[in-house]
């Protein structure tokens, strides 16, 4: 199988600042983009190590720009140290650890401030496939034609049901003392789709302008653009074929 991806990250059109940051494949995206693809090692060969997420910094605390860029960074390096014989009860353990240990040095380093990010994406470890969120950003999959958000939002508004209630409400993030993330497993099929992305994409397309344009990342951030963008917007593009 071979694994493509697309990935930009984009300022917006009101704000000063791109709080947002990507990393896939132990680069960082940030007011820029890039694609690639790369054979997936067939069973028996090297474990391949392929990450991508996308982390918000918040707007409303300080320094959110450098919070999504410490995230993308300390995941990168956790990524690349990752030993070739982890099963997947161990692989869940050394996540839930590092995210324990970096949130960690997050809150120690806003010297009292929040300085606070969601994070959420893929790592795929061998043939596992680890779903990962913290916060309202999201990852979305098509499968066999059928699209399906595969991350809850940690916001008022998902927890209470209320709409009326601000998107912006989280009560759970990178940052807060009480933050976890969700962890969950999964395989790869061939002819998956992926799509992660910042509340800049999804507070501003509808999930069926998403669905209907899913695999091309640039006409979603089009699309984001003109519907207002006021909000930085970062999309990763992933497909298995």
């Amino acid at each position: 199988m071979t694994l493509n991806y697309e990935v930009l990250s984009h300022v917006g059109l009101c704000r000063d600042v791109n709080q947002d940051m990507a990393m896939v494949m132990q680069q960082t995206i940030r007011d820029d983009s890039d694609s690639f693809s790369f054979v997936i090692p067939e069973d028996g060969e090297e474990i391949l190590k392929f990450a991508a997420i996308v982390c918000d910094g918040l707007g409303g605390h300080a320094k959110g720009e450098v919070a999504s860029q410490m995230a993308c960074e300390s995941f990168r390096d956790f990524v690349d140290g990752l030993s070739d014989d982890l099963d997947d009860n161990s692989l869940v353990m050394s996540i839930k650890q590092w995210f324990r240990m970096f949130n960690e040095k997050l809150i120690s380093s806003g010297g009292g401030v929040l300085t606070c990010t969601t994070l959420t994406g893929l790592l795929l470890y061998g043939e596992t496939l680890v779903i990962l969120n913290c916060g309202d950003s999201r990852t979305y999959r098509v499968r066999f034609g059928k699209m399906a958000r595969l991350t809850t939002d940690h916001s008022e508004r998902e927890r209470t049901g209320n709409p009326d209630v601000s998107s912006s409400q989280m009560y759970n993030c990178l940052g807060l003392a009480s933050a976890f993330i969700d962890v969950k497993l999964a395989r790869l099929v061939e002819g998956d789709r992926y799509l992660i992305c910042s509340d800049g994409l999804t507070d501003m397309v509808p999930e069926e302008e998403m669905e209907r344009f899913f695999g091309e990342p640039s006409r979603l951030l089009q699309l984001a653009l003109q519907a207002g963008g006021y909000d930085n917007v970062t999309i990763v593009g992933i497909s298995v074929s």
